[in-house]
């Protein structure tokens, strides 16, 4: 794509175009102290939220929303929540998070012996595995 310097269109679309960009092929990293911030700031999933923002979006498809004539609440909607409620239980229930740690890891311990209170401080020399659950 060629950009035309002297037109404002052409250099607006080549930075909406840039803007588009992802990362080619890698996994967006989240620092860890944002982590730890951030994950208790977070409110977990809501099938209902979600079941909202899908059922108003689908006006964006040209698919009606709202009650029926009758007054009656839709049963496509009716549907929409209990498939969110459900991808959601599974996620919830089933999902199986692998995390590993890698080598370096600073330890601490303390402990007792015959001579006395021992401390150690080290660090980690192998990966480590472990598995987390969602909630």
């Amino acid at each position: 794509m060629a950009i035309n310097f002297t037109s404002m269109d052409s250099i607006l679309t080549a930075v909406k175009a840039i803007m588009r960009l992802q990362t080619a092929g890698s996994a967006t990293t989240v620092p860890i102290p944002l982590i730890l911030v951030g994950g208790k700031q977070r409110s977990g999933l809501s099938a209902t939220a979600i079941a909202s923002k899908i059922i108003s979006r689908k006006s964006d498809a040209g698919i009606p929303v709202g009650p029926l004539p009758s007054g009656g609440v839709s049963p496509d909607e009716l549907m929409e929540r209990i498939r969110v409620e459900e991808i959601i239980k599974a996620i919830q229930e089933d999902a199986v998070i692998q995390v590993a740690i890698p080598p370096g890891q600073t330890i601490a311990a303390a402990g007792a012996s015959v001579a006395g209170p021992v401390s150690v401080v080290g660090s980690t020399t192998i990966y480590i595995g472990g598995t987390a659950i969602m909630s």
